[in-house]
C-alpha cells in the first residue's frame, strides 16, 4: 500500500511557495523524468531564469502591478501539466539564443511575427537556423490576430507549427534541410 503525506498547503499569494516554484520547477513537471531530459527552466538555466525575473519585475512595476500580484501571476502557472513543455534540445536556452516572445519551451499559441524566428548559437553567437511561420510569400491582412503554436519533436531536427488567421488554420512542417 502507497501512502502520501501532505507537507504544505500553500495560499496564491505564498513566498514560500514561489521560492520553491521558482528554485525547483522542474519537480512541479515531469518529476519522475527530471533527471532524464534537462528542458531549459528557471532552476536549471540562468537564461530561463533571467526571463522569469524580467517577466516578474514587469509585473511588480506594471500600473496595477506589485510584489502579490506578481506572486499571483507567477503562481497561477501551477499545476503544470507535464505535456506542455518540449524537452528539444533546440529550445535549450544554454544552446541557442531565439527571441522567447514568438517561441518558448511552453507548447502554447503564441503572437505570429511577420519576420521568421531565429536560432543563434549560444556560444558563438551564429545564426544556426530560421523557422517561418504561416505561407511563405502570402501577407495576413493587417487586422487579423495571428497565432501560433509550436511542437518540436523531443530530439530530431523537426517541428510542427499550427497558425491560426482569424478562422483559417495553416499547419507547417518544418525540417532541417542541409
Amino acid at each position: 500500500m502507497v501512502l502520501t503525506e501532505v507537507l504544505g498547503v500553500y495560499e496564491n499569494t505564498s513566498k514560500d511557495l514561489l521560492e520553491l516554484f521558482e528554485n525547483f520547477s522542474d519537480m512541479f513537471r515531469n518529476a519522475s523524468l527530471h533527471m532524464m531530459f534537462c528542458t531549459s527552466s528557471a532552476s536549471t538555466n540562468i537564461q530561463a531564469r533571467l526571463i522569469q525575473q524580467r517577466f516578474k519585475q514587469t509585473i511588480i512595476n506594471a500600473k496595477f502591478g506589485g510584489q502579490t500580484e506578481a506572486i499571483r501571476r507567477l503562481l497561477a502557472q501551477l499545476p503544470i501539466s507535464s505535456q506542455s513543455y518540449s524537452s528539444s534540445p533546440y529550445l535549450d536556452l544554454s544552446l541557442f539564443s531565439y527571441d522567447d516572445k514568438w517561441v518558448s519551451v511552453m507548447e502554447r499559441p503564441k503572437g505570429c511575427g511577420d519576420h521568421p524566428i531565429r536560432f543563434y548559437a549560444r556560444d558563438s553567437g551564429l545564426l544556426k537556423f530560421k523557422i517561418h511561420a504561416g505561407v511563405l510569400g502570402r501577407n495576413a491582412p493587417p487586422t487579423a490576430r495571428r497565432l501560433v503554436a509550436f511542437t518540436f519533436h523531443p530530439y530530431d531536427p523537426f517541428a510542427i507549427s499550427v497558425q491560426r488567421t482569424n478562422a483559417e488554420y495553416i499547419v507547417n512542417f518544418h525540417i532541417r534541410h542541409y
